[in-house]
């Protein structure tokens, strides 16, 4: 068999073998020699030679995008693609090129060049690159008659290569410049489409109207005699209070009426005898009346020493030990007593996520124990200042009340908490995307 027709027949067969384009680039820039000869290959790809790019290059593993040699064969593959003879197969040398890349050409490779579209005729002949072969000596007719049936065959292998490649058949065709327009424009169209502004915060199910249980009086708690969430009846013991003073109190007034009581008494015994002592008669029953409300006096604050539930509910509280011998002021909050049906949902909105709202505005909850069920609410009231929380955040207090029909045994149980998603009113994509950014664009220059 003819040589040239056995290598020929060869890379024929390889590039039918290569199974990937990295394999089928290494075997266009090295294996092409052995049908032809040449110095240095350079294989650029770019759909109907537009933005051709180099993706292989003979004798290295790897593509140097830094490297001046790679950088000059892109800009003469660009140069010579806007010819009108780029779509045909050409010999060329660099007499045919600008003088810019003739003056670099005998610094960057021999100065005989073959340039070889790559023709995809299952598509109807478009050109998806170019091989560029280079050498010292001229082309003869026999090698450009060889390199154009491969041309051929190395498109068809790249086409049916990259139909295994679909993103980088993609990529490519983003680099168009009618597709970047038409991307451009629908870019511009999603941008203005309009959808709901919503943002997301901490929630917490708290007691709507719930029963303050506060210190009636400035001491010592000796016992909470309940436990957080005990279901607690009208007239419960709830909290004991330290009543030793209290007692005496209450023991010295008893002493101090009994001893007014006697001594108005024996005055008025001796009256019928002494006419002189009528007149502290009056006295003396001052005296036994201000005893008396000092007894009452001391007898309320002693009954206050225990803490007694004014209604039915729950105890709402934290640790009860936290407070033993712990003192209190009057109208210090000790407990509630909070009816579990009647529950509501406290949302603390960061300030720097603050958005619009009005009452109603709608609400979803995802609460941590249930985090795939969304529970329905709406916007009862909200904060017009915002308050700091426990973890030293500055946040608008929301309150929101749950929709719908609801189970009495399903509702949240009170301290449960979770995340609220919060809409607001309808905005653009470009707004809802770039809201946070434009406030601290404007925050930052002032306008």
């Amino acid at each position: 068999m003819n040589p040239h027709v056995a290598a020929l027949l060869g890379l024929e067969q390889q590039l039918r073998k290569a199974g990937s384009l990295a394999q089928l680039f290494y075997t266009l820039v090295n294996q092409t020699h052995h049908c032809v000869a040449y110095t240095q290959s350079v294989l650029l790809l770019g759909e109907e030679l537009r933005h051709l790019e180099v993706v292989a290059a003979s004798d290295i593993p790897t593509v140097d995008y830094t490297s001046p040699f790679v950088a000059w064969v892109e800009r003469l593959a660009r140069y010579w693609a806007q010819q009108d003879s780029a779509r045909q197969l050409s010999a060329l040398d660099a007499g045919q090129v600008s003088a810019a890349l003739r003056l670099d050409w005998q610094d960057m490779a021999p100065e005989q060049l073959l340039w070889i579209p790559l023709r995809s005729e299952a598509q109807d002949g478009r050109i998806l690159g170019a091989l560029l072969l280079f050498r010292a000596a001229p082309w003869t007719e026999q090698e450009r008659g060889i390199m154009e049936h491969l041309s051929g065959t190395m498109g068809h292998t790249v086409f049916a290569l990259q139909r295994r490649s679909p993103f980088k058949r993609l990529l490519q065709r983003l680099r168009q410049q009618k597709t970047w327009l038409l991307l451009t424009l629908v870019l511009m169209a999603l941008l203005w489409t309009p959808l709901r502004l919503s943002t997301l915060a901490p929630v917490e199910v708290i007691a709507r109207d719930p029963l303050v249980i506060s210190a009636p009086l400035n001491g010592a708690v000796t016992q909470v005699t309940v436990a957080p969430n005990q279901w607690v009846q009208a007239g419960e013991t709830l909290v004991q209070f330290e009543h030793t003073e209290l007692a005496s109190e209450h023991e010295i007034a008893q002493q101090a009426l009994l001893v007014a009581q006697a001594e108005l008494k024996t005055v008025q015994q001796s009256g019928f005898m002494d006419p002189t002592q009528k007149a502290r008669l009056a006295e003396l029953e001052s005296q036994v009346s201000l005893r008396q409300a000092e007894l009452r006096h001391a007898g309320s604050r002693l009954e206050k020493a225990t803490l007694t539930a004014p209604g039915a509910g729950i105890a709402v509280l934290g640790d009860p030990n936290e407070w033993k011998g712990r003192p209190v002021k009057i109208g210090e909050r000790i407990m509630l007593l909070a009816d579990p049906k009647a529950v509501e949902l406290e949302i603390m909105l960061a300030v720097k996520d603050s958005i619009a709202l009005q009452p109603g505005a709608e609400v979803k909850v995802f609460f941590d124990n249930d985090p795939l069920s969304a529970w329905p609410a709406s916007i009862h009231h909200a904060g017009y200042e915002p308050q700091r929380t426990p973890d030293n955040q500055v946040a608008y207090r929301l309150v929101a009340r749950l929709g719908g029909e609801q189970d009495d045994a399903a509702l949240p149980r009170i301290g449960t908490r979770g995340t609220a998603k919060v809409y607001g009113e309808r905005v653009s994509l470009f707004f809802y995307l770039f809201r946070r950014p434009i406030t601290s664009a404007r925050q930052w220059l002032g306008w």
